[in-house]
C-alpha cells in the first residue's frame, strides 16, 4: 500500500476535512485548520503551505502505516530532511495516518493502542468568554450543558496572558454562582486561562477551595514554568496545565519545572495521537492524572477520546465545548451521531478507525 495524494476540503463548520489517500482505495480522514482559522499555527494557508512544501513531497509513495517513521520524520527530521515541523501541523497527518490504520486492519484504534480500559468516557461541558460575561450570562451557559444532561463542568475566562489580574474579582463572583447552582456536588473546574499573575492565581485559588472546586487550570502564563510551581504547592486543589505545549520534550520540563497535578495534552498541539499516547505513559510514571485538552466534537476529539480510553487510571472527565465544534447537526451530518455526545458521555464504538462515518453528500454540500 503506498499514499498516492494528501486532500483539504474547507468546509462551513470552520475546519477542514484531510484525506491521506492510498492505491488500495483505504483513506484515513483529520480536521486541518480552516480557511477563516487565525490562531497562531494553526492558519489554514500555513497548513497548505506545509502540506505543499514538505508534507505531500515527503510521503507521496510511502507506506501509511509506518506511523512512527512517518512522524520522526515530520517532528524531527531525518537524514537531510530536517524539517521540524510545528507539533500542530504533526498531529493532523498522526490522526489521519492511524484513522488509515484502523480502517486496513479493520481495528478501533484505541485496539491498535493497546486496548481499551473503558468505551464510555465521561465528559464535561466547557464553556468560555468569561471575561466579556457577567456571572449571570455565564450561569445560563452552563445551565444549557446541565438540561443537556452533563455533570460535569467548567467555566473558562480566556483572559491571556497579556490581561493579567485584569478582574478577579467577577471571574470569583461567576465561579461562586455557577458552584451555587451546582450544590450536589457535581464537577466543576475553573480555567483562567494564564490570566493570573502568582499572587493572584495563590489568592484566588483559595478562594476557589473555600467553595469547592474540581481543578484549577492555567492559573498563570504557559512559559512560567517556576511561578506554575509556586501555584501548585501552595494550592490543595489540583493545579492543571499542558493544552498549549508541543512534544513530550517540553511535558517532561513542565513536570520538572512546574509540577503541576493534572497534565493536559491537545490531541493536535501535542503533536497527534502517537505523541499522546507517549505523554500518557511518561505521565503513569510520573503518577500524574491526565485529563485531555480537545473541546470540539470531530474526528479529531474522537482521536483524543481514543487515545484516552486506552490509559487505565484517567478517570477524570474528558473536555467538550459546541464553542470550536460548529453547528452540532452539521458535525452529526458529516461524520454520524457517533461523534456526539449523550447525556454528558460518549460511546466509543467498534467500527474501524476512529469510528467516523463520512457522508460525502454532506462534504459536497458544506464546502465552502
Amino acid at each position: 500500500m503506498k499514499i498516492t495524494d494528501i486532500t483539504t476540503t474547507a468546509l462551513k463548520t470552520g475546519k477542514s476535512l484531510v484525506r491521506i489517500q492510498t492505491d488500495a482505495g483505504v483513506e484515513g480522514w483529520a480536521e486541518g485548520p480552516g480557511v477563516n482559522n487565525i490562531v497562531p499555527g494553526r492558519n489554514g494557508s500555513v497548513f497548505e503551505a506545509y502540506l505543499e512544501s514538505i508534507i505531500k513531497p515527503t510521503l507521496i509513495g510511502e507506506n501509511p502505516l509506518d506511523i512512527e517513521r512517518h512522524w520522526e520524520t515530520l517532528a524531527t527530521g531525518k537524514e537531510d530532511r530536517l524539517y521540524k515541523l510545528p507539533a500542530a501541523v504533526v498531529g493532523v497527518i498522526d490522526v489521519a495516518l492511524w484513522d488509515l490504520l484502523g480502517k486496513e486492519t479493520g481495528k478501533p484504534v484505541y485496539t491498535l493502542m493497546g486496548g481499551a480500559a473503558r468505551t464510555e468516557i465521561p465528559l464535561y461541558w466547557s464553556t468560555g468568554s468569561g471575561w466579556k460575561f457577567t456571572p449571570q450570562q455565564m450561569l445560563d451557559i452552563v445551565k444549557v450543558g446541565y438540561d443537556m444532561g452533563f455533570g460535569a463542568f467548567k467555566i473558562r475566562m480566556d483572559w491571556k496572558g497579556w490581561r493579567q489580574d485584569a478582574n478577579p474579582t467577577k471571574d470569583y463572583d461567576m465561579f461562586k454562582l455557577v458552584r451555587e447552582f451546582l450544590s450536589d456536588g457535581q464537577y466543576l473546574g475553573f480555567d483562567a486561562n494564564n490570566g493570573y499573575s502568582v499572587s493572584t492565581a495563590i489568592q484566588q485559588g483559595r478562594k476557589f477551595e473555600a467553595l469547592g472546586i474540581d481543578h484549577f487550570e492555567e492559573p498563570i502564563p504557559n512559559w512560567d514554568l517556576p511561578g506554575l510551581k509556586q501555584v501548585a504547592d501552595a494550592l490543595d486543589v489540583a493545579v492543571s496545565a499542558g493544552e498549549q505545549d508541543a512534544y513530550r520534550w517540553w511535558f517532561h520540563h513542565l513536570v520538572l519545572l512546574g509540577d503541576p497535578d493534572i497534565l493536559q495534552p491537545d490531541i493536535l498541539s501535542a503533536g497527534g495521537p502517537s505523541e499522546v499516547k507517549k505523554i500518557f505513559d511518561l505521565a503513569t510514571m510520573w503518577n500524574k492524572p491526565v485529563m485531555p485538552h480537545s473541546p470540539q466534537a470531530g474526528i479529531n476529539s474522537m482521536a483524543s477520546l481514543h487515545a484516552y480510553s486506552t490509559v487505565q487510571n484517567a478517570t477524570r472527565p474528558h473536555e467538550f465545548s459546541t464553542e470550536f465544534s460548529g453547528p452540532l447537526d452539521e458535525v452529526a451530518e458529516l461524520y454520524g451521531e457517533g461523534v456526539l455526545p449523550k447525556n454528558g458521555r460518549m460511546h466509543l464504538s467498534d467500527r474501524p478507525g476512529l469510528g467516523i462515518e463520512l457522508n460525502e453528500k454532506a462534504v459536497t454540500k458544506m464546502t465552502v
